[in-house]
């Protein structure tokens, strides 16, 4: 697939899609390389269970991880002896470092099997936050969706204290949802987007960059989608095109949408329409993305990038030509103390086009 930048992209020219250059800020340069090599490990017993669950031999499986772990942390040690040598490296770059070491040695979707436990529990909930939605008006409504997005982010195996929560299972939406931090948010710009969303002209269309499966995709983002669908908004959900952690894949959103329209028979008839990124990171270069996202973009008015990967770590500071909500939760320390935050903290982020 040939990869070209998106169409929303305000300076295609001068984007960059993570400017946190690791070679520039040793306190993050450590932080970074430290979480990466320990976060492999979880990957590694996931793929260990995953391969061997489908029949592979144990041994064998073992020892292919061996080679991923020597391989990955070569990679890190390299830079990290001689960084100063490098282009510039930032997170997005060890994701793809990692990424691209699980599948060179054979290991793809390590997370499969945790995707599809979450997304069969969160499915079952899926009907009861739809009513819960329908049921309420106005700025409460959109104030429970937007808390909704906030709520589902928290399942997520790419960042310490997430994962080791999520280990088992996901925490309880509904109590999540209610414990939320207080207004005012990190970046909190609620008001500005109510007022946009609730008084203004209609988007015609939106283009939503889903992220984690399980609450995160169908109690989180699912509803907000619907929101805006049946107000006549068309959505692109943009999915990535290869796994990483817990994502969902556009190939995810095809194999679990019939399952979807089954349980919520209202989303069937709506205008949402799935769509590949191209890519396949947690954070995402808009540098690079597949000639269908542009086509299915080309006349959007709304731009949604959910998720800490794809609205905090990257892309937080980047201009688009529409109007753009980045929406997360702040899930790792050294993320928040950037941001001059803390962990757990809450990002609503809009600009109008």
């Amino acid at each position: 697939m040939q990869l070209e930048p998106f169409c929303k992209l305000a300076n295609p020219a001068s984007y960059v899609a993570c400017d946190w250059d690791l070679r520039l800020d040793e306190p993050a340069r450590h932080h970074w390389l430290g979480f990466f090599k320990r976060h492999l490990e979880t990957i590694l017993a996931r793929a260990h269970g995953v391969q061997t669950r489908r029949g592979q031999a144990p041994a064998a499986v073992a020892a292919a991880l061996a080679e991923v772990r020597r391989y990955f942390h070569r990679l890190c040690d390299d830079f990290g002896h001689d960084f100063a040598t490098y282009p510039p490296v930032t997170i997005h770059t060890l994701v793809s470092w990692r990424d691209a070491s699980m599948r060179k040695f054979g290991f793809y979707d390590s997370f499969i099997d945790l995707k599809d436990r979450e997304n069969e529990a969160a499915l079952k909930l899926l009907p009861a936050v739809c009513r819960q939605i329908d049921s309420l008006c106005g700025q409460e409504q959109f104030r429970t969706l937007i808390e909704g997005v906030f709520a589902g982010n928290i399942f997520d195996m790419g960042a310490e204290a997430t994962a080791a929560v999520c280990k088992d299972a996901a925490p309880d939406f509904f109590a999540t949802r209610a414990k939320l931090p207080l207004r005012p948010w990190l970046y909190d710009d609620f008001d500005a987007l109510a007022q946009r969303m609730l008084s203004g002209d209609r988007h015609g269309k939106a283009v939503f960059f889903i992220d984690n499966a399980g609450s995160d995709f169908l109690l989180g983002a699912l509803p907000l989608i619907r929101f805006l669908a049946i107000r006549g908004t068309a959505v692109a959900l943009v999915a990535n095109e290869y796994p990483t952690l817990n994502d969902m894949t556009i190939h995810d959103v095809a194999a679990w949408w019939p399952r979807i329209i089954a349980v919520e028979p209202s989303l069937a008839s709506l205008p949402i329409h799935p769509v590949t990124s191209g890519t396949g990171e947690s954070l995402i270069d808009l540098g690079q993305v597949s000639p269908q996202l542009n086509q299915a973009a080309c006349d959007a008015d709304l731009l949604i990038l959910e998720g800490m990967g794809r609205a905090v770590e990257s892309n937080l500071d980047a201009a688009f030509t529409c109007d753009t909500l980045k929406i997360a939760m702040v899930k790792d320390p050294m993320v928040a103390q950037r941001c001059h935050g803390k962990i757990y903290d809450l990002v609503c982020r809009f600009n109008q086009g």
